[in-house]
């Protein structure tokens, strides 16, 4: 059978709007993995949840709930399954592969600013503006 069978959300409550993506949508890539995904296939769910959204865009939100399309993955007979990802586990080995020149964080780099301009780069990285992905704070700058 060709198609989708295993999803992996790792995008969770910052996930865009496939209609308006100046939008946020959190629940747009489970519904959209339920409805690609083959049956008895796996949904698996990653990443860091937060209790509650800082930005929630409505009710369901606020409360730290999402809209889970459970009627198409239980009539298609998706696994699913969901964790936190394991990033204090990596830190020494990613450490290690840092200083051996094997990994550069370089590249997900958005910006490099001075420690004194923390308060605007936070807001903008809270504020998901375009761009602001990983900034680095530097207090020499």
């Amino acid at each position: 059978m060709g198609g989708v069978n295993c999803g992996i959300d790792a995008i969770g409550f910052q996930a865009r709007d496939r209609t308006d993506p100046t939008r946020e949508k959190p629940d747009q890539v489970i519904h959209d993995l339920a409805r690609l995904i083959n049956p008895n296939g796996r949904l698996a769910i990653i990443g860091v949840f937060l209790p509650n959204d800082a930005k929630p865009v409505g009710e369901i939100e606020k409360r730290g709930d999402l809209l889970v399309p459970w009627p198409t993955l239980f009539r298609k007979g998706i696994t699913v399954g969901m964790g936190r990802d394991h990033d204090e586990r990596y830190n020494t080995q990613l450490r290690d592969m840092i200083i051996a020149g094997r990994a550069r964080p370089s590249q997900i780099v958005s910006h490099r600013l001075p420690l004194s301009q923390a308060p605007d780069a936070f807001q903008k990285f809270d504020q998901r503006i375009d761009g602001y992905i990983k900034v680095i704070l530097d207090p020499n700058r």
